[in-house]
């Protein structure tokens, strides 16, 4: 860890040394960023691995969920229980489950009673996102538990321009519908988006070996609103309610013609911005999440014995002051605190004594405080540092904290970056207090890693090239004990590996893009890699506009070979690779017609050993706006 610090002051030292000694020229800084530094910031200001991904450019893929954009993002993999509503967890650079922060407008979104403390994504649909941020690398420091592998942040659209009414519609294979209807406008004084989409499938088997198409049913409302109260002075609030049914089997090959899991989601927040002076900003947010889940297994044909029911609540709280102050014209200082409160209880029932458990509502609580500061230097070089001090009422006293450099080289339009960084994550009340498998003798993870990373753009800046190298270290991994299933630590864990990222601006009407990752990860106790994280992994895409009002969009993905569950067994989970094509035509300029159509090849292939991935499916639509 030493050599590392050491490392990075070098580098600062050097950068600053060269900068100084290069002629200032126009740079063009990129799309501005906020969940790097919780701060606005341009993308080449930032040190940190980020991707970023519009509106726009999720229009065009055509997909639709955000599981499905993710999954050709760079670094990132995407291990979901089967389609249409089976568990869909999403992982940055090797790093287990529990282990990326999940946000939505900011607001932390894992479930308190979730097996891994993870968000499940099979019910985060497309409609009404403005963008996605992920970042990649530690992040405690800035977010506090839960960020080792990285953030990912979906921030929803907010109403601007004249009031409009949004409504779409398509259909397609297995019975699917879906539909959607939103109203948005805004101006300097007001705005407001209303969304609300309803989607129906009568889905596949999830379970490879099954025979009954497993239904899925949601519902989802988003909405924001803002208001400026006063010159200085704005107020917004988001709520966003998930009513999901999905038929799920009893697991990898076991069919189940009637069990079903029953889920609600909540998450809101209001937020009070006030800008007290040209060098001062404070920001307080009250945010809170709530998770409803219920599975229910009745007797069947199948197994008439079995008659099991299972209920999981849990729900958080969270207060958050944030002050953004400026002494310097090319520094900020960001200084916050936090306060925040989870809860959260499970009850079980069935035919056996075993299926029959109770766990007490429970809490936890954590405050925090932490400091970064930014700043510009020589024109070229922007770093950042900071520390943040965590206070568990069960764990005790957490620091971490995170180095980061970006410099840009004007006249060869080359950027280098570098970060350096601590994390952890608290087991949460599921590993702690379930009945069967809860153990309250554990002890958090922990984690500290570091990235070099180089961007050159040519001919123009139509050609983007970018190749990081990443490298984290683990221990007091938390996992579930393969004689005794309940929740242990073990010793430490490693992962390191690239990331080769490239686009190519042909015409104005034409793209193309390509990236790789190469993750190598190592079980500290096993010798073993993790489970399910494939070492190479790839995606490319062709975006092209052929005509003023047409478009097509054709991907494809490779996953290499990777380990089920190394605990367990041996099984390795086939490599596969997925062609996917949409496209879109503007039939009037407030009138478009779409279609897609997913794994054109109709390969088979399983994310998760024993759970199918989607065949072959056709979909089409029409959305339009008045």
């Amino acid at each position: 860890m030493v050599k590392n610090i050491k490392f990075l002051i070098i580098s600062t030292v050097l950068l600053s040394f060269i900068s100084a000694n290069v002629q200032a020229a126009d740079y063009n800084l990129g799309d501005v960023l906020v969940s790097a530094t919780r701060t606005p910031a341009y993308y080449e200001e930032v040190g940190a691995a980020v991707t970023v991904i519009s509106s726009e450019e999720i229009a065009s893929t055509g997909k639709r969920t955000v599981t499905d954009v993710l999954e050709d993002v760079v670094g990132v993999s995407v291990t979901p229980t089967g389609i249409w509503g089976g568990a869909a967890s999403v992982d940055i650079r090797g790093a287990k489950r529990g282990q990326t922060l999940v946000m939505i407008d900011g607001v932390e979104v894992y479930d308190p009673m979730g097996v891994s403390k993870d968000f499940d994504f099979a019910h985060l649909s497309i409609d009404n996102i403005e963008r996605i941020e992920i970042v990649r690398g530690p992040q405690s420091t800035l977010y506090g538990s839960d960020a080792m592998g990285g953030v990912i942040n979906v921030i929803t659209k907010k109403g601007k321009g004249k009031t409009k009414i949004t409504a779409s519609a398509q259909a397609g294979s297995h019975s699917t519908l879906s539909e959607s209807v939103g109203i948005s406008g805004g101006n300097d004084s007001v705005n407001f988006s209303f969304f609300v989409s309803q989607t129906d499938s009568q889905g596949i088997s999830k379970a490879r070996d099954g025979q009954d198409a497993d239904g899925y049913r949601n519902t989802t409302l988003s909405s924001r609103i803002g208001a400026k109260i006063f010159e200085g002075f704005d107020v917004s609030a988001g709520l966003r309610y998930v009513n999901a049914d999905v038929d799920i089997d009893d697991g990898a090959y076991e069919d189940d013609p009637n069990r079903v899991t029953e889920s609600q989601q909540i998450v809101g927040d209001i937020c009070f911005i006030q800008q007290v002076s040209e060098s001062w900003e404070h920001k307080l947010t009250l945010s809170g999440t709530s998770f409803d889940r219920n599975d229910s297994d009745p007797a069947d044909t199948i197994d008439n014995t079995e008659n099991e029911f299972s209920r999981f609540r849990g729900d958080r709280k969270k207060i958050e002051w944030q002050n953004n102050i400026s002494f310097f014209d090319f520094d900020t200082e960001t200084i916050g605190y936090e306060y925040e409160e989870e809860r959260g209880a499970s009850y079980a029932t069935g035919s056996n004594w075993w299926s029959n458990s109770q766990s007490d509502r429970r809490r936890l609580q954590n405050k925090a405080v932490y400091l970064q500061t930014q700043a510009e230097l020589m024109e070229s070089l922007f770093t950042s540092a900071g520390v943040r001090l965590d206070r568990h009422d069960i764990f005790g006293s957490e620091v971490t904290y995170k180095l980061s450099s970006s410099y840009a080289i004007p006249d060869m339009n080359t950027r280098l970056k570098a970060n350096y960084g601590t994390a952890f994550r608290a087991p949460n009340l599921y590993q702690l207090y379930t009945a069967t498998y809860g153990n309250a003798a554990l002890e958090p993870e922990k984690s500290r890693g570091f990235d070099l990373g180089a961007e050159h753009r040519f001919m123009d800046e139509r050609i983007f090239l970018c190749a990081t190298y990443f490298y984290n270290k683990y221990k007091n991994l938390i996992d579930s004990d393969p004689v005794t299933w309940g929740y242990v630590n073990i010793k430490n864990g490693k992962a390191r590996g690239y990331e080769f990222e490239s686009r190519f601006d042909i015409a104005e009407s034409l793209a193309i893009g390509s990236n790789y990752t190469y993750v190598k990860t190592r079980d500290g106790d096993t010798a073993k890699e993790f489970g399910r994280r494939p070492k190479h992994q790839a995606a490319a895409f062709v975006d092209w506009n052929y005509c003023d009002k047409g478009n097509v969009y054709l991907n494809g993905r490779y996953v290499g070979s990777r380990m089920d569950a190394p605990a367990y067994n041996d099984n390795k989970n086939k490599k596969y690779a997925i062609v996917d094509i949409a496209t879109s035509y503007d039939v009037k300029d407030n009138l478009q017609v779409f279609a897609r159509i997913d794994n054109v090849f109709d390969k088979a292939h399983e994310q998760i050993r024993g759970y199918n991935g989607t065949d072959r499916s056709v979909y089409a639509g029409v959305k339009g706006s008045f």
